[in-house]
């Protein structure tokens, strides 16, 4: 459901630069059957196999109206993304940046798009903190700092009315 949604709203608005999609490596073919299952004209662009042809590859991205790759290929190429500018980031299974400090996040973070999605069924499996990295991503600054987040809901999530202040703070920008 979350593929489909975000593959037709993307080739619905038709955006000029190219959506990078960032998944699991085992979900990247997903994206690329439900591609051509549903938006067939789409032009799509999977980044994968050695770095040579990877790099070759990210060279013509802008031909392209979704770009496709994985976490750890992402990681490998974070630096060949620098000077790069999508319309849209999407990550997919968004739990893969739950860690703010993994190469995964970091990684997500420093790319430059106008907008950015974070896909997920699980936005919390641990901890609250899972939520600020995301949020993070999506929308930096909105929940203040990991610190004051961590200080203001974190430590003391067994508050209804804190739980209640957070989901008012979210609400518009979970579906």
């Amino acid at each position: 459901g979350k593929t489909l949604q975000t593959i037709a709203y993307i080739h619905g608005i038709k955006p000029e630069k190219p959506a990078l999609v960032v998944a699991p490596a085992t979900l990247v073919y997903n994206w690329q059957k439900e591609i051509e299952r549903f938006t067939p004209d789409a032009k799509y662009l999977i980044i994968s196999g050695s770095k040579e042809t990877r790099d070759k590859l990210l060279e013509d991205v802008n031909e392209y109206e979704f770009v496709l790759t994985s976490y750890p290929l992402l990681r490998r190429d974070i630096n060949k993304y620098r000077d790069i500018e999508f319309s849209y980031c999407i990550i997919d299974e968004a739990q893969y940046i739950k860690n703010r400090k993994t190469m995964n996040a970091v990684s997500v973070k420093k790319i430059r798009a106008e907008h950015k999605f974070a896909l997920t069924g699980t936005p919390v499996e641990n901890s609250i903190m899972e939520l600020w990295s995301i949020f993070d991503f999506i929308m930096p600054g909105y929940l203040k700092s990991a610190r004051q987040f961590s200080e203001e809901f974190a430590l003391i999530s067994d508050s209804n009315e804190v739980q209640e202040t957070l989901r008012n703070i979210i609400r518009p920008f979970v579906l």
